[in-house]
């Protein structure tokens, strides 16, 4: 009998008779009739490998996942989480990490996204025309151009943009090295992205810090605030549930509906942008039944400081004192009615000072424990007092608790934010309660909070409610912001080897300024109440913020690598038809083909993850993970490192045929020098290999130092030390445990977290303290435009991806509440077009029960060419900077790349909603 004959005849007896599978089996024996071996032997294959590596996924995820990639007859076959984090006593483990993303990394190897070859554009920018070049033929025009652009203009006209470092640290180290040497300028990214907690630097002098993830299963009560962990922190989002099986109880706040607010105890959902309102009346709450802890607010801030009824300052010791400081402050004592300077603010030195620190706003890890220890003192938290001035006269002064008391009883009611939020007051106060009461408790915050005009007040205010119950520095408390991965704990290592000569002789530039600047940004805000452009020259010009080029220039080359800095830069349709033009070369270095690549002059081909070695870390967990070849790098394709090692050397032949090797950088006094450009980047051939680069980095910083490559391949290796906190074994990393334990000062102007910050921006602003500013209103559209990250994609990586695209509906969409798309007549997948003054985009639509009405979503950052008419979600968004973001004379803040800055916030725009009915893609 034949296979066809079988199925034939079993299916008539099957449809014709009541007979049954048994009887079927029984009476038919069919054991070795058929040879199947060649499908069985197919799918074993496909499970064997002759060669295991390491792997990690070298884009800006956060997960920092440690995975093994197995190839067979030098082809990938697939990636699997490695699951060999050490455990740690009584906490769940981080095995296994992944993701479905990540799982299809090898896609990318294969796939038709993948750049093989130096591409030369030779149609319009963006038209998709490219011609292959060799790498000597291209790394020669990109050298040619950048000798003459340093002859003609100056260095500082060159500009080099990569992200994160912590992803991939030597691919980041290469393309800096290369600015480091040649002059150019780098760009930041923490804060352009809108990833850097400006709020918490200006509380706690820190770039940012938090715990990681594991602690979460320390919590008590956990608010999910602005965030959505089960789809931006998937590998980590079982520490929720974790936690909830060990009693904690959660709260998601958030406007939609979403996939973690499934899982919670309980959804708060106030109007979008509202949720600074919602804080502050929870601080009301907290205070008016004095649940805070007042012991932690009088030795950890500064609410006890004195402030000057007359001029609205601190009182500090130089208003007092012959000669006294001004950065040391009063607090009045309780017990003998006398007014004291507290130790540890910025006047204020330890005997041997230690060497400045880039994650702080100083160096207090210096002073001895205990320093800030209040002893028999007991600071005034309400009051008022007079105090004689130098100049004889008496002023009225205040500890700043009671100004922020007087204000929250007054202005922050639950009732008035209810009335604000949409959420009750009864719920408002209840919240309050739960969470000052709950011990510990903490903040997981996300996008949804950091992307908005004041973001930084509002996670100011969230750092008001964890000092109000004292849970800083305490394992399972805290206020923990997670978007981007944006901590290299190994930071001294990096900055080793990315800026040789120290970052004192490198050029930073701010990356919101650079491209509010040169792509001539238009926002309406400038014609509101808030002069933009007046804070951003008084800025410049006082030299608080950087402005590159110097002296009005334009900037004329610009390497992007390891990112997508077009399809993801605010004000898009601004710098497609103004900064643009400007480039007379932008050089794309990429695995595939993004929009930034399609809308470059050259476009070379980087090596995958896969491909070559480079290390990867995370905040959200304490261990480094490492990335080698599985195989070589296929096609043409090299590692970053290797390609700008290639380009030195061709600068340093452009250099000698242009007679233009040496040439004096005045600004810091050094006589470059082009003809010996590989020596400099490969420190006389000792950094030549991209092995030797990343055990630099490990060997350069303390968090590292003794770690070698060897032993990452053998497994993830945990840090030796963190920043803000010491590393204990079996224990999880929470911050700053150094000032709330150990006592030392903070890093700020007062030595305290700082809630007061008395400069005139602030004042102008009306931000001197925590406080509730309402969503800028520019834009006079009717539909609040949101982009939050997407599930299926890290910024615009994988969004391309087919795997990933089988998972949705298969390209980008804009969500919309049915109530308000029936009115405008707009049915489910229906082509839409949103719009303002800024830009427009064209879409597919997804009618969503869970979003709010009068907003529409559009998951961040699809790329330009994909399933879009026109437009992308950035093409609607301006650039939009916050003059509190351009101080940088005052104390704790000031620039420093990626420290502190303006960010290019996203959420305050507002747009116009149609559909669409012009000519549409066939639908199959």
């Amino acid at each position: 009998m034949t296979r066809r004959g079988f199925l034939l005849a079993s299916g008539a007896t099957l449809l014709g008779s009541s007979l049954s599978l048994r009887t079927l089996a029984a009476a038919t024996d069919l054991s070795g009739a058929f040879e199947y071996s060649g499908w069985e032997n197919f799918h074993r294959t496909q499970w064997s490998w002759d060669k295991k590596t390491r792997g990690a996924h070298l884009v800006n995820c956060t997960g920092a996942c440690p995975h093994f990639v197995y190839s067979k007859d030098g082809v990938v076959m697939r990636e699997e989480q490695s699951k060999d984090i050490a455990p740690m006593p009584n906490i769940p483990e981080y095995n296994p990490r992944g993701c479905n993303k990540g799982e299809c990394g090898h896609d990318y190897m294969y796939g038709p996204h993948r750049i093989k070859y130096p591409l030369i554009r030779v149609g319009e920018r963006g038209e998709g025309k490219w011609r292959r070049a060799t790498w000597d033929e291209a790394l020669d025009m990109i050298a040619d151009k950048v000798v003459d652009t340093i002859k003609n203009h100056a260095p500082d006209c060159i500009s080099v943009y990569s992200p994160v470092p912590a992803v991939s640290p030597v691919s980041f180290s290469a393309g800096h090295r290369f600015a480091h040497y040649i002059g150019a300028h780098a760009h930041t990214f923490y804060d352009w992205y809108g990833d850097h907690p400006t709020g918490q630097t200006q509380t706690c002098g820190v770039q940012g810090d938090t715990c990681e993830t594991a602690d979460w299963f320390n919590s008590k009560y956990i608010i999910l605030w602005g965030s959505n962990p089960t789809q931006t922190r998937i590998p980590d989002a079982h520490f929720l549930s974790e936690a909830q099986l060990n009693g904690a109880k959660i709260v998601s706040i958030s406007p939609d509906y979403n996939s973690s607010t499934i899982k919670v105890d309980k959804w708060i959902h106030p109007q979008p942008g509202t949720d600074g309102a919602l804080a502050m009346a929870m601080a009301h709450v907290i205070i008016k039944e004095k649940l805070y802890d007042a012991h932690s607010l009088k030795e950890q801030t500064d609410l006890s400081y004195l402030v000057r009824s007359d001029t609205k300052r601190f009182l500090r010791e130089a208003d007092v004192v012959a000669g006294g400081s001004k950065d040391k402050f009063y607090f009045w004592n309780a017990k003998t009615g006398k007014p004291v300077i507290p130790k540890g603010s910025w006047g204020d030195q330890p005997e041997k000072k230690g060497s400045p620190v880039s994650f702080l706003g100083r160096n207090t890890f210096a002073f001895p424990k205990g320093y800030i220890d209040l002893g028999d003192l007991d600071p005034a938290l309400e009051g008022k007092f007079n105090m004689q001035l130098l100049d004889g006269k008496t002023v009225e002064v205040r500890p700043v608790f009671e100004i922020l008391k007087s204000r929250l009883m007054a202005d922050n009611t639950p009732e008035k934010a209810a009335k604000i939020t949409g959420v009750t007051a009864k719920a408002i106060t209840e919240l309050a309660r739960e969470f000052a009461t709950a011990k510990p408790s903490m903040i997981i915050c996300g996008g949804g909070t950091q992307h908005w005009y004041y973001s930084d007040v509002l996670l100011r205010a969230m750092h008001l409610l964890t000092a109000l119950t004292g849970t800083e520095g305490t394992n399972g408390g805290g206020m923990n912001h997670y978007i981007g991965q944006w901590k290299p704990a190994f930071v001294a290592g990096l900055v080793a080897l990315a800026f040789p000569e120290g970052v004192n002789k490198q050029r930073f530039c701010q990356t919101t300024i650079w491209t509010y600047i040169h792509a001539e940004v238009n926002d309406e805000i400038i014609s509101s109440d808030i002069d933009t452009e007046k804070y951003l020259r008084d800025s410049i010009t006082t030299g608080q913020m950087p402005n590159m080029p110097e002296q009005g220039r334009d900037p004329k080359v610009f390497f992007v690598y390891r990112g997508n800095w077009l399809n993801q830069a605010k004000g898009q349709k601004y710098v497609l038809e103004n900064l643009w033009p400007k480039l007379e070369l932008i050089v794309d270095i990429n695995i595939r083909m993004d929009s930034t690549a399609l809308y470059s002059d050259v476009v070379l081909p980087s090596a995958h993850w896969y491909e070559k070695l480079d290390l990867n870390v995370t905040s959200e967990h304490s261990y480094i993970n490492m990335t080698e070849p599985a195989i070589k790098p296929m096609w043409e394709s090299k590692t970053d490192w290797q390609i700008f090692l290639a380009l030195a050397k061709r600068v340093e032949m452009a250099a000698k045929r242009k007679k233009y090797e040496k040439f004096n950088d005045e600004k810091f006094k050094w006589v470059r020098d082009l003809s010996n450009l590989w020596n400099q980047m490969t420190m006389d051939g000792k950094l030549a290999e991209d092995e030797a680069a990343a055990q630099y980095i490990l060997d350069n910083a303390p968090q590292s130092k003794g770690i070698t490559i060897q032993m990452l391949r053998e497994k993830p290796q945990r840090f030796k030390s963190n920043w803000t906190s010491p590393l204990k074994e079996g224990v999880p990393y929470t911050p700053f445990q150094y000032f709330v334990v150990d006592k030392k000062p903070w890093p700020t102007l007062t030595g305290r977290q700082q809630f007061y910050l008395d400069h005139d921006t602030f004042f102008d602003m009306g931000v001197e303290l925590p406080t509730y500013k309402a969503p800028i209103d520019a834009d006079k559209y009717p539909f609040r435009f949101n982009s939050p990250h997407s599930r299926h994609s890290v910024h615009s990586t994988f969004k391309d991806n087919v795997l990933m695209l089988r998972l949705q509906r298969g390209g980008p969409s804009i969500e919309m509440s049915p109530l308000d798309a029936k009115p405008l007549g707009i049915k489910d997948n229906d082509w839409v077009e949103a719009w303002n003054n800024h830009g427009k985009v064209i879409c597919r639509v997804k009618i969503r029960n869970g979003e709010q009405r009068g907003r529409v979503s559009m998951w961040h950052c699809p790329e330009l060419y994909m399933d879009l008419l026109t437009g992308g979600s950035q093409s609607v968004c301006p650039v939009r900077i916050n003059p509190t973001n351009l101080v940088g004379n005052y104390g704790h803040l000031f620039f420093r790349p990626n420290y502190y800055g303006p960010a290019g916030s996203q959420r305050d725009v507002r747009v116009n909603v149609k559909r669409y009915i012009g000519a549409t893609p066939i639908s199959f």
